[in-house]
């Protein structure tokens, strides 16, 4: 019976070990799609702003769009 104890321990601390594994990996995955989307908000805000650069150049040029 002690053995049987001590074996469920084993395989219960090896599960743990299984998901605190997948918890780092899901954290890791986390971070990087947060930094994606903070970089592809920063180029969409740079393209906005180039768009309304070139609409006001445009118009102060006196063409029509």
């Amino acid at each position: 019976m002690a053995s049987s104890v001590a074996e469920y321990k084993r395989q219960t601390r090896a599960h743990i070990a299984g998901l605190q594994g997948q918890l780092t990996a899901a954290e890791h995955r986390a971070a990087l799609a947060e930094r994606a989307e903070r970089q592809i908000a920063s180029e969409r805000d740079i393209w906005k702003h180039r768009a309304l650069e070139a609409e006001a150049a445009l118009k102060s040029s006196g063409a029509r769009p």
